[in-house]
């Protein structure tokens, strides 16, 4: 079968010895935000973020990115207890027994960004699909990809994790799947948590610190109708945030939530690679106004 993303993805390896990484991310801004950037004096959030891509270079933004490295670096400063279990790191896929994993886990790339696989009951899960993906991610480059240097030097190894029971509020029935702190000049200013219904339809609520329901949304995302209540772990994941951010402009760190933990995600510098789409626009101004470094 012939792997039209990997052809694509070859292309885009051959486009950037043609096409810098400036004019290459000022027509993709363009065409996904609808405005000019100004990459030089940036002072939208989005113009930010993709003008650190174009002009920063920092290793430890490399350490960040790698799924692998970053537990060290998050290690030292809170210590271990925040990590989900790890059952195992491979060089490749083929050096996982799918027989000796437990009957629920979860698949990555230490590389890269949408290689996540969850196995809720390995007596249904698709291992031969789950192989040809990660095989398939394993082979591309983020760099090549979306212009996000810092993901260029990572050496691609796969993570399988325990699976991790999220935190369900009692009274809505909304569950949390992923709890993301927005943080900038090292502190957490808004989180944006993700639910889900009990019908399977998927929301999203950004929040202060407070807990207050605020009038923006990113990626065209709709709130939830019902009200989700302030998880109990709301003070830990603000501690823990504080910690772990970067002391200077913007970082968000990513957290999992389950009924009695809070668990290590990731942190992201780039989301969206610098296209995310704020509204109402006036946001993309108000977030870029606190990142007070650029």
């Amino acid at each position: 079968m012939i792997n039209y993303d990997y052809f694509e993805y070859q292309a885009k390896i051959i486009r950037t010895k043609f096409v810098s990484n400036k004019a290459y991310l000022t027509k993709r801004f363009i065409c996904k935000l609808g405005y000019t950037p100004n990459f030089c004096s940036p002072e939208s959030f989005n113009e930010k973020v993709t003008a650190r891509m174009i002009f920063e270079r920092s290793p430890l933004f490399t350490k960040f990115a790698d799924k692998c490295a970053v537990r060290k670096l998050v290690s030292a400063k809170v210590g271990d207890a925040y990590f989900v279990p790890l059952i195992g790191i491979y060089k490749c896929i083929d050096e996982i027994d799918f027989n000796q994993l437990p009957n629920q886990f979860v698949l990555k790339c230490t590389h890269d960004s949408g290689s996540a696989m969850v196995c809720l009951d390995k007596s249904t899960f698709n291992i031969e699909k789950a192989t040809a993906k990660i095989k398939n991610h394993l082979k591309m480059n983020m760099y090549f990809r979306k212009r996000e240097w810092h993901y260029k030097d990572i050496c691609p190894k796969v993570l399988v994790e325990q699976y991790v029971e999220l935190y369900v509020d009692p009274a809505s029935q909304l569950t949390i799947t992923t709890c993301r702190v927005r943080c900038f000049e090292g502190r957490p200013e808004y989180l944006e948590i993700d639910v889900q219904d009990d019908q399977g339809n998927d929301y999203s609520n950004i929040y202060d610190t407070q807990w207050a329901l605020q009038p923006f949304r990113v990626d065209l995302k709709d709130n939830s109708p019902l009200t989700l209540a302030t998880p109990k772990q709301l003070q830990d994941i603000i501690k823990l945030s504080e910690k772990l951010c970067l002391a200077y402009g913007y970082s968000r760190v990513d957290f999992l939530l389950s009924q009695d933990h809070v668990y290590f995600s990731e942190i992201t510098l780039t989301p969206n690679a610098g296209r995310m789409v704020i509204t109402p626009v006036e946001w993309d101004f108000k977030l870029g106004s606190l990142w007070l470094s650029y």
